[in-house]
C-alpha cells in the first residue's frame, strides 16, 4: 500500500466513523424531539382544557351574579311600592322609586302598579289600612352577562284598624326584565294570583309548570 493510498484508506475511516456518530446522534434525538413535541402538546391541551373549564366557571359567576342583583333591586322595589301605612306613604311611591332608579319610566307608567284612583289616600288613612311585603321571590328563566328575564312573585300582607288577626295576605306575580348595566327593572307586567287552591310558599312555586 502506497503512501497516498494509505492516507485516503484512513481518512475514509474518518469520514465512516464520523458519519457513524453523526447518524447515532440524529437517532437518538429523533426519539427525544418527539418526546418533546408530545410533551409540549399535552401541555396546551390542558391550557385550553383549563381556559375551557375557568370560561364556563366565570359564566356561571357571572350569571348568578346577574340573577342577585335582579333578586336584590326587586325586593328594593316592591318594598317601596307596597311598604306604607298612610295616604302619605302611599302618594310617595312613585317619587322614591324614581329617586331610587330602580325601574324605566315604562315600568313607572304600569296602571295595575301605580292606579290613578280618585279618594285612594283618604280611604286609607280614614280606615287605617297599612300594607308590608312579606316576601319577595325571583325566578329567572333566561339569563346572560347584562340581563335576565323571569318570573317574580310577591307576598303583600295588608290590615284595616278594625281586622281581627294578621290580616290577609296575597301573593301575586309578574314577568319581569332587568338590565345590569343600567341596574334597572326595564319591564313589569301583571300576570296573576295564586288561587286559594295553590301553594302560596313562594319556596316550592314552580311558575314554569
Amino acid at each position: 500500500m502506497t503512501r497516498k493510498t494509505e492516507i485516503g484508506y484512513y481518512a475514509l475511516v474518518v469520514v465512516l466513523v464520523l458519519g457513524s456518530l453523526r447518524f447515532g446522534q440524529l437517532m437518538w434525538q429523533q426519539p427525544q424531539t418527539l418526546l418533546h413535541l408530545q410533551k409540549q402538546a399535552k401541555q396546551l391541551k390542558n391550557k385550553q382544557v383549563t381556559a375551557k373549564t375557568s370560561h364556563q366557571k366565570l359564566k356561571q359567576v357571572v350569571a348568578k351574579s346577574t340573577i342577585t342583583k335582579a333578586s336584590e333591586t326587586s325586593q328594593q322595589f316592591f318594598d317601596l311600592a307596597y311598604n306604607w301605612s298612610s295616604g302619605s306613604d302611599y302618594k310617595k311611591r312613585i317619587t322614591k322609586i324614581k329617586q331610587a332608579k330602580l325601574v324605566t319610566s315604562q315600568v313607572l307608567a304600569n296602571d295595575y302598579l301605580f292606579p290613578e284612583v280618585g279618594g285612594t289616600t283618604d280611604y286609607i288613612d280614614n280606615n287605617g289600612l297599612k300594607s308590608s311585603v312579606v316576601q319577595v321571590a325571583y325566578y329567572p328563566k333566561t339569563t346572560n352577562d347584562d340581563q335576565t328575564s323571569g318570573v317574580v312573585g310577591v307576598a303583600v300582607n295588608a290590615k284595616h284598624d278594625s281586622d281581627v288577626g294578621n290580616g290577609e295576605t296575597r301573593y301575586y306575580y309578574f314577568n319581569i326584565d332587568y338590565q345590569t348595566s343600567d341596574n334597572q327593572i326595564t319591564s313589569l307586567d301583571y300576570v296573576g294570583r295564586l288561587a286559594v287552591n295553590q301553594s302560596t310558599d313562594f319556596n316550592t312555586f314552580n311558575p314554569y309548570e
